[in-house]
């Protein structure tokens, strides 16, 4: 990412607090203080029961399609948003309910799992694969054929003699040298 898109993501992620808390005072003026105090609470409970029904379920769904074979990772990246909606539906404020609520409707979730979750991961997959390719293909490995890693280091040998428990430094006694 370039500088300058990483100063705006900051930017954003510091200003949607204020922009979230500016709707829930012109939401409060306009329907009244209980009924936007009930709103979210209710928003509160739905994103709570989000992620209660999504917790483990999520994993046991990757299990059995890794097992099917069929979707791959698709049904981790599918509880990962569903869990995302839940948080942002705990989040007071207008912004953050829409993005769950959006989130929560399977054809949100699947455009964004086809148009850029995937992308990234691939992206990501790939520089591993290729750092871990120029670990194999080392200089120092030229000479060897087996695959394995050397690791360069120095060492310094302190002693000869082995240590045994009974000739290792005693501990200080209590009191100190006393002649």
């Amino acid at each position: 990412m370039s500088q300058p898109i990483k100063i705006a993501a900051l930017l954003l992620l510091a200003g949607l607090p204020l922009v979230e808390i500016g709707l829930l005072i012109r939401m409060g003026q306009t329907l009244g203080f209980w009924r936007l105090a009930l709103i979210i609470v209710l928003t509160a409970m739905v994103g709570v029961l989000v992620i209660r029904r999504v917790g483990l379920s999520v994993f046991n769904r990757v299990l059995s399609s890794e097992r099917r074979e069929s979707r791959g990772i698709e049904p981790l990246f599918d509880g990962f948003l569903q869990v995302v909606a839940g948080i942002c539906l705990i989040l007071p404020g207008p912004i953050t309910d829409i993005a769950g609520l959006l989130l929560l409707l399977p054809i949100v979730r699947q455009q964004i799992i086809t148009s850029g979750l995937l992308k990234l991961v691939h992206v990501y997959h790939y520089q591993a694969e290729v750092s871990r390719e120029t670990l194999r293909k080392s200089p120092a490995s030229d000479d060897f054929d087996n695959g394995a890693v050397t690791i360069e280091g120095e060492y310094e040998r302190v002693s000869e003699k082995t240590v045994r428990p009974k000739n290792a430094i005693e501990p200080r006694k209590a009191g100190g040298n006393r002649r």
